[in-house]
């Protein structure tokens, strides 16, 4: 964090790359967050960091027009000299604000230091999740949020999955809307035209797939997306059905995964595998997904592992 105090007095420029030039106009996103915590002063510059309570002071003060005879490097510490702030009378609300914290500011010898707040919880750490979260805004949760992102899952199945529920996969039907000039018809089945809700499960070779997994889970799958995904959405979610629930979710989401990726190899590769084979595949995932917790959780890991085989 030490080269952020010149991060709030940089401006952007045509010789900065377009990344660079981005984060420099999210300064004013940013300040809020990052909070310089006073201690013995020496290192928070009076005018730009996020010392006081009352903002940014260049901005309270209105510097643009005045800093008042203060150096715009001036430190909070070069300010305190002799056991008293030395600042000039205040002619303003706002110099009379300062003035009024700054009387019950107490410098220590410790140095100063940087904090994260958001939304009034404080960290010394950075955390992607929060920052994300503040800055898109409070949304409602969709219902589908727990069959998408599982504990115990394999995040890229996670990730794809969330891709599918949405329908941005590009499956042929939307490349065709975007203009490209491709075949219709689906890679797997070669029969029907590609859509999400074909692939998923109408397509025979995908709902094949899907059929040996869900054979495993004591599932009777539907060949229709959105009750195939209504199904997902409201398994039990009691203690006693836990491993049944996070194995059916983790089965599920795999077949997904190689579904596309077993249509993506069609497609780029020219290469082939049949619903059994590509089962293989599924099962051997599952099983070390499986086996990947055992030592945090060996109790849900033996009770997954055991409907897995018992199921076979």
């Amino acid at each position: 964090m030490g080269s952020i105090h010149n991060y709030w007095t940089t401006k952007p420029k045509v010789s900065f790359s377009w990344l660079a030039n981005k984060i420099l106009k999210l300064k004013d996103v940013v300040y809020p967050l990052i909070k310089l915590r006073l201690e013995n002063g020496l290192s928070a510059r009076f005018w730009h960091d996020n010392w006081s309570p009352l903002g940014n002071v260049a901005t309270l003060l209105n510097a643009q027009s005045s800093r008042l005879g203060i150096p715009q490097q001036a430190t909070v510490a070069s300010l305190f000299r002799n056991g008293s702030w030395r600042l000039p009378p205040a002619r303003s609300e706002q110099q009379l604000q300062l003035q009024a914290h700054l009387t019950t500011v107490n410098l220590t010898t410790e140095p100063d230091y940087f904090e994260w707040e958001i939304e009034g919880r404080i960290s010394s750490k950075f955390s992607t999740g929060e920052v994300y979260h503040y800055l898109r805004g409070a949304h409602d949760e969709v219902n589908w949020a727990t069959a998408v992102w599982t504990s115990y899952g394999i995040p890229r199945h996670n990730f794809h999955t969330w891709l599918v529920v949405l329908d941005r996969c590009p499956t042929r039907d939307r490349l065709l809307r975007w203009g490209l000039q491709v075949p219709p018809v689906c890679l797997l089945c070669n029969s029907f035209p590609e859509t999400r809700n074909h692939l998923y499960f109408e397509c025979e070779f995908a709902y094949n797939l899907w059929l040996k997994s869900s054979r495993r889970c004591s599932l009777t799958p539907s060949r229709n997306w959105p009750d195939a995904l209504n199904q997902m959405i409201t398994l039990p979610a009691s203690r006693a059905s836990k491993a049944l629930r996070l194995l059916t979710l983790l089965a599920w989401q795999s077949t997904i995964y190689w579904t596309w990726n077993e249509r993506n190899a069609r497609l780029h590769s020219n290469s082939f595998r049949s619903a059994d084979r590509l089962f293989r595949v599924v099962d051997l995932q599952i099983r070390n997904r499986i086996q990947s917790f055992r030592e945090s959780n060996p109790r849900l890991s033996s009770s997954m592992m055991q409907t897995w085989f018992r199921l076979a």
